[in-house]
């Protein structure tokens, strides 16, 4: 895996060092997993996607965060049509991970035209070609022409679609990704997509506590009283987890790579992060020392359709002590659960590294 350690403030204003530590893997078409070398490092800011217009969408979200409650899974990938059948004007994609599932449509590109009823809708698709699955391409957007009367989609910025009035849609690109089949006993939430929900759309700032004139005099530069942890976990919410997944779980994604179908399942791994701290009324002679177990569980499954990738995160959120230097180790150690050729490819990378001549 890849380490890192970030000081940042917990919610309460406390500072903390958070560990995140990251494990990626490859996976090939046919399902089988390789350990990536070199590994995904932690992410300090949210990697946006390529995008004209002035409000991208996140493709990669930050790890800058001190908790994340549940697991968010994520999907970055590119709709493809059918290798037989040229011509396909819409294809159904979904993706599904132990027991979150989220589907949506994907159609060619089209236009709003008013149609012979008069009213104002997408027209016909053009026949389908890859596609990225991006918010750019769903319903959403915003209307800023009349500054007194700004529309906005609050779920989706980044789309197309919203305007002050549907006369002005005519002729504009029209969404070409929508919400499709819900799962089971559930039902599809706007906006379309599998990605990350950025931190200022709905719903994820409606959690983000209260920041008024109490807040700014009393509390701020930390967050509000009333912040709700769950403001950090990203996902769509389709694609949210409460009870945090194991990474071992079946992994289904369909429509979404050139051959139509990729399966696969991870094996179990996970860390453990402990701290090694001097206690307070240790002697310069011989200090006394207090070892810790900091909780951790699974709380980012991202799978990476475009790159074949798997990037599983982990984090620990450690209270400071008020004398930093007290702090004297954090380790983190891993549950060797990996099948055996994996720990044997891992063993014999890591002694050819140590082979290499230092530059």
């Amino acid at each position: 895996m890849s380490a890192r350690c970030l000081p940042l403030d917990d919610r309460n204003g406390r500072p903390v060092v958070v560990v995140v530590a990251k494990m990626t893997y490859l996976v090939s078409p046919v399902g089988e997993a390789t350990v990536a070398s070199p590994q995904v490092e932690a992410r300090l800011a949210d990697e946006m996607n390529d995008s004209a217009g002035p409000r991208p969408s996140i493709r990669y979200p930050s790890d800058a965060v001190a908790d994340k409650p549940g697991t968010d899974v994520i999907f970055v990938g590119t709709a493809y049509p059918p290798l037989q059948g040229p011509g396909v004007t819409e294809l159904h994609v979904s993706v599904r991970v132990g027991h979150l599932q989220k589907s949506l449509r994907v159609t060619g590109p089209r236009t709003f035209q008013v149609s012979v009823l008069g009213a104002v809708a997408p027209g016909p698709p053009a026949p389908l070609t890859p596609t990225p699955i991006v918010y750019e391409l769903a319903r959403g957007g915003y209307d800023d022409s009349d500054p007194a009367r700004l529309v906005m989609d609050p779920t989706n910025w980044s789309g197309t679609g919203v305007a002050r009035s549907p006369e002005l849609l005519v002729g504009r690109r029209a969404p070409q990704i929508e919400c499709g089949r819900a799962a089971p006993g559930g039902r599809s939430t706007p906006p379309a997509g599998f990605g990350v929900i950025a931190p200022e759309w709905s719903p994820r700032r409606e959690l983000a506590g209260t920041y008024d004139a109490a807040w700014r005099r009393d509390r701020a530069p930390f967050r509000p009283r009333d912040f709700d942890p769950h403001h950090d976990a990203c996902a769509h919410p389709d694609l949210h987890s409460p009870t945090p997944l194991l990474g071992d779980e079946p992994v289904e994604v369909l429509g979404a790579t050139p051959e139509g179908v990729w399966r696969f399942r991870l094996p179990r791994y996970a860390p453990s992060f402990h701290t090694t701290e001097l206690a307070r009324d240790a002697t310069a002679r011989a200090p006394a020392r207090v070892s810790l177990e900091h909780a951790t569980h699974l709380d980012t499954f991202l799978v990476d359709g475009d790159r074949r990738a798997v990037e599983l995160t982990w984090r620990a959120s450690i209270p400071l002590p008020k004398k930093i230097d007290r702090l004297e180790s954090i380790r983190i150690y891993a549950a060797p659960e990996l099948p055996d050729p994996m720990l044997r490819e891992l063993a014999e990378r890591t002694a050819f590294a140590a082979s290499e001549p230092s530059p």
